[in-house]
């Protein structure tokens, strides 16, 4: 796991090796093992390296030692092995242990089609001296972020947007859109940033820049495959079962300690107990609770002694403003998932433990387990106000309907349908298009930004064995009753986990991984930091919204409507962004 950056162009020899430097300090937390960067004529490639694979030789900008190609490369390779001896057989030779240098092999004998041979989480960049162009790509999920500005003769990116400023060659200009987004949805989506001049390689892209000209393609997605014979339900389940065993598998292949983030809820406990069967010696488990306000804390105990980890725990202080300070700090963009605080907690806590830990995220968007997918089922009145589940889905995921945010605006912004759009030609039926909007817009664009992000605050890895490839092509073509129904989400995963765990473990209600709100919107810390957002004047976020507006707001949270705290949740994510983030705007 690493931080990468590149820049290409004419302009390149402006970027001073300070500049670099500073750069890649930007993002060291990414990276804190290493810091390198190697100029190739009009390009530059750095990377700070969070050494997990080939300690000792797998160091970066690496060079092919056959062919004139060089790459950073940030992320984890799975079956690499395997990929590595595939490649011997076809005439290759390796120096190093690394997946790295896999990546660089595989470039070379397959050429832009190399992504499609890569089983993984990455971002990365190949700089090919021969053609004189850059060859980018991205995971297929969207697990590893890639950024990029072009212009006035350069093109640079990296692993994290505000690596991107410390070059001194732009400021950020917010997008009018972006924002509406962000309060209609809580984040940006997957396809753009907050910023009009920053724009994000999409999840199973690739790209080749040349002449400073970005050309990009998407390689994979998921799709539904032609019917065939009806698979029974036994069947699916002993092959989830196989495909997830071989998933956790390869995802437990590191030169350092593997441990394991346990909620105790359905997914990291099937993802810990298939993790433990894989290690010799009791793996490390670590969970978090609310205190009295909410707590998951004696189940994940309960799964731990079951499983037989060696279990760590922290309970999260619901009136730091401080820690949710630097939270909102370190992410580049808005984003107002209330998990974003716990979950740079609980990763702080696993980082001075263990260098990788693997979790249970992409199983709810992969198995159906949110509750908007029974809602309609399960009550009258949403089928007596909505069209059909997929409306009713619209609405529920919307925080500020389009009339509100009007009300919020200084000046009327142009609501950007792409996202209607994205919705509405996804699939005819409308759970299948709930499903691949979970999948394809919700996954990359909200949970995934938010794993990684606070991960990499701590120098921590993070790995996702439910978005194995395999793993999710079999579950996407699955019928939607093995997954849900009116009363039941993720049936057929539950399933699984009654077979190690106790029926009333598995099956207890859905807690969720969001901090209690509505407790902390009570506490006088809260309470102080809204009053003071009202009362500033030259607030920046006034440049865009109303005061009265957003004042009104917060005001409203003293009602204690999980609505109106949720509005307000958004919103002072948003003012705090701003605040800590306005050095980098124009």
């Amino acid at each position: 796991m690493c931080g990468i950056i590149v820049i290409t162009g004419s302009r390149t020899s402006e970027v001073s090796d300070a500049n670099m430097s500073m750069m890649l300090d930007s993002i060291c937390s990414r990276g804190p093992d290493e810091k390198d960067f190697l100029r190739l004529g009009n390009t530059v490639l750095g990377q700070t390296r969070l050494a997990i694979v080939d300690i000792i030789d797998g160091h970066q900008p690496m060079r092919d030692n056959k062919h004139p190609y060089t790459i950073v490369f940030n992320g984890e390779i799975y079956g690499y092995k395997e990929l590595r001896d595939k490649l011997e057989k076809l005439g290759h030779s390796f120096g190093t242990k690394s997946d790295t240098e896999v990546i660089l092999k595989a470039y070379a004998e397959y050429g832009e089609r190399c992504v499609e041979h890569l089983d993984g989480m990455f971002a990365f960049a190949i700089w090919d001296e021969n053609k004189q162009q850059l060859f980018i790509a991205r995971d297929r999920f969207g697990k590893k972020p890639f950024y990029y500005s072009s212009g006035g003769g350069v093109f640079f990116g990296a692993s994290e947007i505000k690596a991107l400023f410390e070059g001194k060659l732009t400021k950020g200009r917010i997008d009018d859109q972006s924002l509406d987004d962000y309060l209609r949805l809580g984040y940006i989506p997957p396809w753009k940033t907050i910023y009009s001049n920053v724009h994000t390689l999409p999840p199973a892209h690739a790209g080749i820049v040349k002449d400073q000209k970005l050309k990009t393609w998407r390689y994979w997605r998921l799709e539904k495959r032609r019917p065939g014979s009806q698979i029974s339900y036994d069947e699916a389940k002993t092959e989830i079962k196989r495909l997830l065993v071989d998933a956790v598998r390869k995802r437990m292949v590191a030169d350092v300690e593997i441990g394991s983030l346990l909620s105790g809820g359905v997914d990291s406990t099937l993802i810990t107990a298939y993790a433990q069967k894989c290690s010799p010696r009791p793996i490390k488990t670590f969970a978090l609770g609310y205190g009295a306000s909410k707590n998951e804390l004696p189940f994940a105990l309960e799964a731990s002694r079951k499983i037989g980890t060696e279990h760590h725990t922290c309970v999260v202080d619901v009136n730091n403003l401080e820690e949710l300070r630097k939270v909102i700090g370190y992410f580049d963009e808005p984003h107002a998932d209330s998990s974003d605080f716990p979950q740079q907690l609980i990763s702080k806590h696993a980082a001075s433990k263990v260098k990788v830990a693997l979790s249970g995220d992409g199983a709810d968007e992969l198995f159906m387990g949110y509750g908007w997918y029974q809602k309609y089922w399960h009550t009258p009145i949403y089928k007596r106000i909505f069209e059909t589940p997929f409306s009713a889905y619209k609405k529920m995921t919307e925080i500020f309907r389009e009339k509100e945010r009007d009300e919020l605006y200084l000046k009327k912004i142009q609501v950007d349908r792409k996202i209607e759009s994205a919705m509405v030609e996804m699939s005819s039926d409308p759970f299948d298009k709930i499903n691949k909007c979970d999948l394809g817009i919700y996954l990359p664009g909200q949970l995934l930004v938010k794993v990684d992000r606070a991960s990499m605050m701590h120098s921590l890895e993070v790995r996702c064995p439910f978005l194995d490839t395999a793993l999710a092509e079999f579950v996407y073509n699955l019928p939607n009753e093995f997954k849900m129904d009116k009363n039941n989400s993720k049936i057929i995963l539950k399933d699984i986990l009654c077979e190690i765990m106790p029926k009333e473990f598995v099956r207890r209600r859905k807690q969720g991984f969001g901090a209690p709100l509505q407790n902390w919107f009570r506490e006088e810390g809260v309470k102080k930091e809204l009053s003071r957002i009202t009362k500033d004047g030259h607030h920046p976020v006034y440049s865009y919204l109303k005061k009265e507006a957003v004042c009104a707001i917060f005001l409203d949270t003293d009602s204690q409507n999980k609505t109106s705290i949720q509005k307000a949740w958004v919103l002072l994510c948003l003012c705090i962004w701003f605040e800590l983030h306005q050095k980098y705007h124009e």
